[in-house]
C-alpha cells in the first residue's frame, strides 16, 4: 500500500458518523466522544483520483489518556491508530496528536494533528518530496448519520490545495 492510501486511510478514511450538532456537543463535553464512534465497517467509494470501493473495519477503545482504533482493510490488519486530545478550540472544537503503527513492526509515523470543529474533521501532515515539504490534510465533511464525504488535499504553500483523492464512505454496520 502506497504512503499516501495508508495515511489516507488511516487518519480519516474509516470515520464515525454522527449529526453535526450531535459532533459539536460531544467534542464539548467530552474529547473522546465522536472518536468512540469509529467502531464499525464502513465502504469508501474513491471516485476522485482513481475509482474504487475499500472496506474498512475499525475496533476502538480509550486506554486511558490515548484512544486507540485498530483498522483492518478488506480484511487485513492496516494500521493501530492512537488520538491524544491536546487542546480545546475557542470555537468549541477539538485538537488531537494522532500516528500510526504498522503491523509488519515498522517504526511508528510521527505524530500529526486532527482537528474536530463540528461536522468537518480535518487530519494534516507533511513530508518531504526531493528537499521540498509538501502538506497534506484529509478533510472529512459529514452529511448525516452515517455519511462522510472526503478530500485528501496537497499543497505546497499551505494556501493553495490540489484535491488528489476523494470521495464518500457509508457506514455498512
Amino acid at each position: 500500500m502506497n504512503k499516501h492510501r495508508a495515511l489516507a486511510v488511516s487518519f480519516g478514511i474509516a470515520l464515525a458518523s454522527f449529526s453535526a450538532q450531535e459532533l459539536r456537543s460531544a467534542v464539548s463535553d467530552d474529547p473522546y466522544a465522536p472518536l468512540k464512534l469509529y467502531d464499525g465497517k464502513w465502504e469508501a467509494t474513491t471516485t476522485i483520483g482513481g475509482e474504487g470501493v475499500m472496506y474498512l473495519e475499525n475496533h476502538c477503545a480509550q486506554t486511558g489518556v490515548f484512544f486507540v482504533c485498530e483498522q483492518s482493510l478488506e480484511g487485513k490488519p492496516g494500521a493501530l491508530v492512537v488520538f491524544l486530545p491536546v487542546n480545546k478550540l475557542a470555537s468549541g472544537g477539538e485538537e488531537y496528536r494522532n500516528t500510526a503503527l504498522r503491523p509488519d513492526g515498522s517504526a511508528p509515523g510521527p505524530w500529526n494533528k486532527v482537528v474536530i470543529e463540528g461536522d468537518r474533521w480535518i487530519y494534516s501532515w507533511d513530508e518531504e518530496d526531493a528537499g521540498k515539504k509538501i502538506l497534506w490534510r484529509n478533510v472529512n465533511q459529514f452529511s448525516g448519520r452515517d455519511k462522510i464525504h472526503f478530500e485528501v488535499q496537497k499543497s505546497e504553500d499551505g494556501k493553495t490545495w490540489k484535491t488528489v483523492k476523494g470521495g464518500d464512505e457509508k457506514r455498512v454496520l
